[in-house]
């Protein structure tokens, strides 16, 4: 009798511990792009994906995640900040362009990179302090410079394999092989596939955009296969069981209505993530930003954050009760809106009621879908949803029950059985907006306020280097910085923390690092 409980309680033991996550756990994310829930752990099977199937079947599988905003880069900034764009400045899209020689965005403003108000920092700069090995592949695309210290390597040949010996990881794969102009330049015309299609309410009943739905679908069983190979890696190389997998999309899908969009085909993305405890099948409805991640990454391996975040960990914890999104320029048109949800509601706030919902964003007119509805429009046969798309004012409140009403077609603003819900959350979007450092500016008047006449980036204060038998000591003089050194004849920097001691004799480099503030580099000898 006492054997056999001793035995029960070492089961439970072993239990216990395996159920542990390793305080430096190995952390992979795989990010696909413009994505709503087209897979199948979400219902929608009409695209073969069994590696992304496998993953979720050992996985939990979040059924509320959203995008702070409907396009890549302001989203980008975000999770690489556990930021709100409207925060720091990232809200218009492709403010920021990398190794540009054009001097003009599409609204004719200069190329810029925002300073922020409040000190941030990119979280990897924090796990490589931690001793965590760093490498993306490859997309960056924060709208803003990109920290040198944030990744060991970033480069279409970053992979885990290249870090130290038995050293913990966190390593991003970005996959552009669903992103919206895959749409046109993977094309192929299937009518027989696109017949089978059911649209969502919003579309024409239309055979070339069912066709649009067809080619996504194709694009996601080549994700799954490029997925696929990533994981196969892992597990030849002994990882798999230990390493927390992410999977999601940096916003909605690829789709008029979708991108660009601030409904939830805009920003509701897929995300599953197998954490290295397993909750096998799991489905969890917790609400979860992208501003979120960062603070949840850190959560998970032990790293304190210097800057507070102005996201909240959701690991083993439901700590959100409201997501909130923001929408402003994208390409050469700007469309401020701002929503709050909950489970079940969602408050959309106009601050430009005079332009139409609807866009001419030259980019997407190389989709058949948006060209099928221009076409119709054109020849006033255009119905349903899209037809009031085009109106050239909009309301300046939406509001929208979601349980009834998922594709936000019935604006219920105006119905008195739902006035202490809409209060509710006006206030919470008030408040969110109060809080936002640029979101009520316009990106003329943000960019007055930052730069003045002058767009070129500010200058950091030189640090101090003083020499010791040691080695040399570093202070960046610079609040909010980040400080790093590399041998000069080397390709990655190594992140230190301000006043470390460098332990080498000469010959090396200082980088100097603050987002929104020109690099500073100087050569010790």
């Amino acid at each position: 009798m006492f054997k056999a409980i001793c035995f029960c309680f070492s089961v439970l033991i072993v239990e216990f511990v395996c159920a542990q996550v390793h305080p430096h756990p190995n952390i992979l994310w795989l990010v696909c792009e413009d994505q709503s829930l087209f897979f199948s752990p979400y219902g929608d099977t009409n695209a073969l994906t069994p590696n992304i199937n496998q993953l979720a079947a050992s996985a939990e599988v979040y059924e509320n995640c959203f995008s702070v905003s409907p396009v890549c880069s302001p989203s980008r900034s975000s999770i690489i900040t556990g930021m709100y764009p409207t925060t720091i400045g990232t809200q218009n899209m492709r403010a920021y362009k990398k190794n540009t020689s054009s001097k003009q965005n599409h609204n004719e403003l200069p190329f810029y990179s925002p300073i922020p108000k409040k000190n941030i920092q990119f979280f990897t700069e924090l796990l490589r302090l931690n001793g965590y090995y760093c490498s993306n592949n490859s997309k960056e695309d924060y709208n803003m410079i990109a920290s040198p210290l944030a990744w060991d390597e970033s480069s279409a040949k970053a992979h885990w394999r290249n870090r130290k010996s038995n050293q913990p990881f966190f390593s991003v794969f970005n996959f552009n092989v669903t992103h919206e102009s895959k749409l046109w330049k993977n094309y192929f015309f299937d009518s027989v596939e696109s017949s089978k299609v059911e649209l969502p309410p919003i579309f024409p009943n239309d055979l070339l955009i069912k066709n649009d739905f067809i080619v996504n679908y194709s694009n996601i069983e080549k994700l799954d296969k490029q997925i696929g190979k990533i994981i196969d890696q892992l597990k030849q190389d002994g990882l798999y069981n230990n390493t927390i997998i992410f999977f999601f999309s940096d916003h909605g899908g690829p789709f008029p209505r979708y991108k660009r969009s601030i409904y939830d085909t805009g920003i509701h993305c897929p995300l599953i993530i197998k954490w290295a405890h397993q909750f096998v099948g799991k489905r969890n409805n917790q609400l979860v930003s992208f501003i979120d991640f960062a603070p949840t990454i850190l959560e998970v391996t032990h790293t304190k954050n210097k800057f507070p975040f102005e996201g909240v960990s959701f690991y083993k914890k439901n700590q959100r009760n409201y997501i909130f999104a923001s929408s402003d320029r994208f390409d050469e048109f700007a469309d401020a809106r701002r929503c709050v949800r909950d489970k079940k509601y969602k408050l959309i706030l106009n601050l430009d009621t005079l332009s139409a919902i609807g866009k001419e964003v030259s980019y997407r007119k190389q989709m058949k879908s948006i060209q099928v509805i221009d076409s119709l429009k054109k020849n006033k046969k255009l119905k349903g949803y899209f037809k009031n798309w085009y109106k050239e004012e909009k309301e300046k409140y939406e509001f929208y029950d979601l349980s009834n009403d998922p594709f936000e077609l019935e604006n219920l603003y105006l119905d008195s059985s739902y006035s202490s819900k809409i209060k509710e959350l006006k206030n919470q979007l008030n408040s969110w907006m109060d809080c936002s450092d640029f979101g009520a500016l316009t990106e003329l008047q943000m960019l007055d306020f930052m730069f003045g006449n002058d767009f070129s980036p500010r200058k950091l204060n030189p640090p101090t280097i003083e020499r010791l038998d040691q080695g040399f000591l570093v202070r960046s003089n610079n609040i909010g910085s980040s400080i790093g050194y590399r041998a000069r004849s080397g390709d990655s920097w190594t992140i230190i923390e301000e006043g470390e001691l460098i332990r080498t004799t000469n010959d090396f480099e200082i980088i100097v690092f603050k987002p929104g503030f020109e690099i500073l580099q100087k050569i010790i000898n």
